[in-house]
């Protein structure tokens, strides 16, 4: 049977408003667009690059995502349930391996998503991304502070003694790691995974920063079993090393 173009019409119209091909669609613009926002930072990919990149046209993708801050506002959504997966620890930790391998994931998923926090600046100066990230990072904070205060009950921290409390230190913890992140853009701008040594860096930092406020066993236990998940890390300089053997 010959198809007519009012038949042609109506199959592409229909293809157009297919949910399921529109949701596919748009869930790849957006994981392509993570991919090419950790390559090339956040700033320096336009919405052109991006089409390109998925050989669809740009009004394709702009059908999609008008405005490259709703790109970046679906990126953060992927971003917060991964993050959110990441924090939520599914058991209590029975021992430092299992503290290691939680903090070890949650590295590895905050890296996946570098290209948001090392473009704060430019990415909060739109209201409602800035409202979303705050609302994020404030829960984020709570849930290392929850995660702080189950380790203290089960004996694995001390007590802090005023004026520290495990807020501040959530806190802490929060900014270290977005530090890491920045500072692995600057030393290492095209590592597309990050390496033993990054992560072997930060959880070094990390254990550095809660080490005053562990027993003192679980702390040993802890950094034990960072060398065991992370092998190469044994020439790991750190960011602080690295620019002292640069001067």
């Amino acid at each position: 049977m010959t198809m007519t173009s009012a038949n042609l019409k109506t199959n592409s119209t229909a293809r157009k408003t297919d949910p399921r091909r529109q949701g596919a669609t748009r869930e790849r613009i957006v994981q392509r667009s993570i991919l090419l926002f950790n390559r090339k930072g956040l700033r320096d990919v336009a919405i052109e690059r991006i089409a390109a990149d998925l050989k669809i046209s740009p009004g394709n993708l702009t059908y999609h995502f008008p405005r490259k801050h709703q790109l970046i506002a679906a990126a953060l959504s992927v971003m917060k349930d991964r993050i959110r997966t990441a924090l939520e620890r599914p058991t209590a930790v029975r021992s430092a391996l299992d503290g290691a391998h939680y903090l070890v994931r949650l590295y590895r998923t905050l890296w996946d998503f570098r290209f948001f926090f090392n473009a704060l600046t430019y990415v909060l100066a739109d209201k409602r991304l800035r409202r979303e990230y705050t609302e994020f990072r404030d829960w984020a904070i709570e849930t290392i502070e929850n995660d702080l205060n189950t380790l203290c009950e089960h004996g694995y921290f001390l007590p802090p003694v005023a004026p520290n409390t495990f807020p501040l230190l959530a806190e802490n913890m929060w900014s270290l790691w977005l530090n890491w992140l920045r500072m692995q853009q600057i030393l290492n701008p095209l590592a597309a995974t990050p390496e033993d040594t990054a992560l072997y860096d930060c959880a070094l930092h990390n254990w550095s920063l809660c080490q005053p406020w562990m027993r003192l066993d679980f702390a040993q236990d802890l950094l034990q079993s960072f060398h065991e998940l992370l092998p190469g890390e044994l020439t790991a300089q750190g960011p602080m090393r690295a620019r002292r053997s640069e001067r």
